[in-house]
């Protein structure tokens, strides 16, 4: 394929979406998110003060959040999920619905009453003048209008003087619909000594205007402040009363939540600055060009500048400083003027601060939107994350891919680019309680390296889609073909994003990665030994990742989307949205763009080559297992789980096989064709592999699970579908390590060499439409086969929707505990509801012996059943009831309870049959009881003897 481009290469920058506007909306969406959650879990604490905060529930569980990893609370607390739930509606209770909305809605208004009334603040009376009373002549009027005119506005804005102002420049303020431009009283002085630098300064406001940059920048300055006013104040207040008032007792746990809170706010501030200032830059280089378009003298931007400093510390002093301010430098201005790749460049530090946002945006609008908990609510929230960086990074990615393409200039890898995002995720992470509650840093925090490398990987993949599709996109313009990429981009991420709320968080927290280890945390001794195999885990965690709603989709989009770019036909001249962006002359020079695609005959043999591979390996395992085959009648299901298990390792080499030999053949595209390739080796080796596995005894040496030939492709298929996901799954991260492998060597090799462009290509160039038609039937056969495996493993599985249930691991976890920690846990078990029970159980049965005492022998049933019942009552509740931290304390309870029950029990039997010796005994056995119940006091007394403790009081 061969496009032609002009000799003189200026990409125009209005070609693509700019993504500066989205970018705003990024940061309002973070301060509204931040305002409801922060805002919200004051008023939380302030609306119930009483109880020991949200560690009250989990310490009177048995959890230890000065010394346990934060799986270990959990696991405590889900352990007895319904005293946990009852705990927290008394003392840890949600608040109302209105509540959580309150918040946003009150920064909402501020935010609007300083959006109206920050033009009429500027514009006061006393600090500008309106133009007329300095324009006596009306000639300033006159140019404002012919301006205006070639802005293409629609009408002069409101124009006023700044008198007092010595600066030669101007600025805009008030809404797009009615802005007024002020000018300085030095840029009035500068139209008679310059009136090129005073046409150019004012046609740069007249693009501020055209481009709809006053209403965006001016929301978001209101918002900010607003936050600072309704939630940044009240939370610096907040924090420094908890820091005095912090509990000498729960300050190990409570102090690394309030540096975390401290550090949120300090980081809100440093993002959301950065950010705006970014954004801001670019939209100044965006003005400037504009302005030169529409006929301003380039010498307008001629400032002199000192020097850039020779000393490495003061370059990057100078480097650190330009971030912070809102204008870029006026060199860099100057330079943008005929060259626009600075507004077409992946910068660390907007990809850094996006990775973050959408990390605090998810963890706080999950917490915000608590009480909202379901699959539709966790979509909202993951599609709300992942659809803000595709936005941002996303159209960052093609403007950058699109821009490198069209100048003939390097194509980056996006690798860079996504490793910053992911780094932003990762210390999103760290500076919210998502994976540390009560700690300093998670149990595990080499798992948040995953969120970098997810970061990385992602990026990756969009990174070569777009240079994919710039390559090969023949429309009027490139946006349709982006919209696609984007979608699928946003897809993956939101998969990510619900992945790691279901079980990336629970890693970081101290979950063992492998299920041997987990087995052991979990106490589960009688699991069997074909479940703790490296397979079997490989395909019960695989299984449990397909089973999100999103993940079998997501593996889908990597594949099918860039697949679909074989279609186009190859055109043979310059596509007319290449004709469009490109500016510098009419001149074409051909063969700039050769081999768009590689052949798609080389990715669909490295398919086949995996796919048979698959079978072999297969094979390989049935001759294995053969051996080991049990005798009839004594096949067992641990030795079908281990088969199948070896199944998908089976499948997992295929899907290694193709993605090694398509990455290693690729120039380009590596992680493309790797997917494309694994995922059809997959497809085909599954069809092999169930084929074998439904004739299984009909070749003697290959019998594994029966001794008999037959056709049973019924018996075969159920497990068949439940391995489908998982090895679309394994297919998919298998030939992503397969390219990362093949492209780190490759740059090894190429580090190795002389810079020295090769202009040979590892694929055929295509040509001039040759094959298109049956490439197209093939690219048609592969997406239609792609959409209905991946129907058919999402149908009839069970999908999971939100994070998994942990009642299965519930169990105390066997952590030492220290003598301080477990007084602490006894003191708050005893205030949050032991004191309760004892209370009532001592005051009930008081009641119950002197009613004996007073009837003298006789006494009627319908005065005894209330106490019965009581007792009843009290048993139940007490069983309910977290376990006493203290385990001999909890033996001691544990039979007081079982007594009580039997009080009760008896006690009804002797009322229903007015035998007064069953009542009597129910008395020997309430004595049994309130010994018990005295013995357990004993204990908790003597646990809590050495903890002088003010607040809640003590069993003592």
């Amino acid at each position: 394929m061969t496009t032609t481009l002009p000799r003189t290469r200026v990409v125009d920058e209005r070609s693509m979406g700019a993504g500066t506007t989205v970018r705003f909306v990024l940061l309002v969406v973070l301060l509204l998110v931040s305002c409801g959650y922060v805002m919200g879990g004051i008023t939380r604490v302030f609306s119930h003060p009483a109880g020991f905060g949200r560690m009250g529930c989990l310490l009177a569980s048995g959890g230890d959040p000065f010394h346990g990893t934060a799986l270990d609370s959990l696991l405590s607390a889900s352990g007895q999920g319904k005293a946990y739930d009852a705990c927290t509606a008394r003392y840890e209770p949600q608040l109302p619905w209105w509540v959580s909305l309150a918040w946003p809605v009150l920064l909402l208004a501020v935010a609007c009453l300083l959006f109206w009334g920050m033009p009429a603040w500027k514009a006061r009376r006393g600090r500008v003048v309106p133009l007329a009373a300095i324009d006596h002549d009306g000639a300033i009027g006159r140019l404002l209008e012919e301006f205006a005119a070639v802005a293409g506005l629609a009408r002069v804005p409101r124009v006023v003087v700044d008198p007092a102002a010595a600066s030669t420049g101007a600025v805009v303020f008030g809404s797009n619909r009615r802005p007024t431009v002020c000018l300085h009283g030095g840029l009035l002085a500068r139209r008679r000594t310059d009136p090129e630098g005073f046409r150019a300064v004012l046609l740069h406001e007249m693009a501020h205007i055209r481009h709809g940059d006053v209403t965006v920048t001016y929301v978001t300055v209101a918002v900010w402040r607003a936050f600072v006013v309704v939630v940044l104040v009240p939370a610096v207040a907040y924090f420094v009363r908890s820091a005095v008032r912090m509990s000498p007792m729960l300050r190990p746990a409570e102090l690394p939540a309030l540096t975390r809170g401290v550090a949120l706010m300090a980081f809100m501030v440093v993002l959301v600055y950065l950010a705006r200032a970014d954004v801001l830059r670019h939209r100044e280089i965006y003005a400037d060009r504009a302005a030169m378009r529409w006929g301003a003298d380039p010498r307008g931007w001629a400032v002199a500048t000192p020097p850039p400093p020779r000393a490495a510390a003061r370059r990057a002093l100078a480097a650190f400083a330009e971030l912070w301010r809102t204008h870029p430098r006026w060199d860099l201005r100057r330079d943008s003027l005929t060259d626009s790749a600075a507004l077409f460049g992946m910068r660390a530090l907007p990809l850094f601060l996006t990775g973050a946002a959408a990390t605090l945006i998810n963890y706080q609008a999950q917490n915000a939107t608590s009480r909202w908990n379901g699959p539709w609510a966790e979509h909202v929230r993951v599609l709300l994350s992942a659809g803000l960086i595709t936005a941002v990074v996303g159209i960052a990615l093609w403007r950058s891919v699109a821009h490198a393409v069209l100048t003939g200039r390097r194509v980056p890898s996006g690798v860079r680019a996504g490793l910053w995002l992911g780094a932003g995720m990762a210390v999103g992470e760290l500076v919210v309680d998502d994976v540390t509650l009560f700690r300093w840093l998670p149990a595990r925090p080499e798992v948040l390296a995953l969120v970098v490398l997810a970061g990385g990987v992602i990026v990756w993949w969009t990174t070569q889609c777009a240079h994919l599709w710039v390559r090969v996109w023949r429309g009027r313009t490139i946006r349709p073909a982006m919209l696609l990429g984007l979608a699928a981009m946003c897809l993956v991420l939101s998969a990510w994003f619900a992945w790691w709320q279901r079980s990336g968080t629970f890693f970081a927290m101290g979950t063992p990665l492998d299920l041997t280890r987990l087995y052991e945390a979990s106490a589960l001794d009688s699991v069997p030994g074909a479940y703790r195999t490296t397979p079997v885990a490989a395909m019960v965690n695989l299984g449990q990742v397909a089973g999100g709603p999103l993940a079998l989709p997501a593996v889908a989009a990597l594949w099918i989307v860039p697949l679909l770019a074989w279609v186009i036909r190859p055109a043979a001249t310059t596509p007319a949205w290449v004709r469009g962006a490109v500016q510098g002359g009419a001149e074409e020079t051909p063969g700039q763009v050769e081999g768009a695609v590689p052949s798609l005959r080389g990715v669909l043999l490295a398919g086949v080559l995996g796919g048979a591979s698959g079978w072999s390996a297969l094979v390989g395992v049935m001759a294995v297992l053969h051996t080991r085959q049990p005798a009839p009648g004594q096949l067992t299901r641990h030795f079908a789980v281990g088969y199948y298990a070896w199944v998908l390792v089976a499948l997992g080499a295929a899907a290694a096989t193709a993605a090694l030999v398509a990455s290693a053949r690729a120039r380009r595209f590596r992680l493309l064709t790797a997917l494309i390739a694994a995922q059809a080796a997959t497809a085909m080796a599954f069809a092999g592999t169930f084929a074998l596995a439904s004739t299984d005894g009909c070749v003697q040496p290959l019998n594994t699970l029966v001794r008999t030939c037959d056709w049973r492709p019924g018996m075969s298929w159920p497990v068949f579908h439940y391995l489908l996901g998982p090895a679309l799954l394994l297919g998919a991260l298998t030939a992503v390590v397969a390219a990362m492998a093949v492209a780190a060597v490759a740059a090894v090799r190429n580090a190795r060499r002389p810079s020295v462009l090769s202009p040979a290509p590892a694929w055929p160039p295509g040509g001039q439409g040759r094959g298109t038609a049956a490439r197209r039937v093939w690219v048609g056969a592969l997406c239609a086969a792609a959409l209905g495996v991946t129907a058919t493993a999402m149908a009839d599985t069970p999908r999971q929707t939100s994070r998994p249930n942990t009642t299965s691991l519930a169990r105390t976890p066997d952590v030492p505990v220290s003598d301080r920690t477990r007084q602490i846990q006894v003191i708050i078990w005893y205030a949050y509801g032991g004191e309760d029970l004892v209370g009532r159980f001592m005051t009930t049965s008081r009641a119950f012996t002197g009613l004996l005492v007073q009837g003298k022998g006789t006494i009627e049933e319908s005065r005894v059943r209330p106490y019965c019942a009581s007792f009843l009552r009290i048993s139940r509740d007490a069983g309910d009831y977290f376990r006493v931290p203290d385990p001999q304390a909890q033996s001691h309870w544990k039979r007081f309870t079982t007594q009580l029950e039997g009080v009760g029990r008896t006690c009804e039997q002797a009322t229903a049959r007015s035998d007064g010796e069953l009542l009597m005994a129910s008395v020997r056995q309430l004595v049994g009881a309130t010994a018990s119940a005295g013995a357990a006091t004993a204990r908790m007394d003597a646990v809590t003897r050495k903890l002088p403790l003010p607040g809640p009081r003590s069993p003592r």
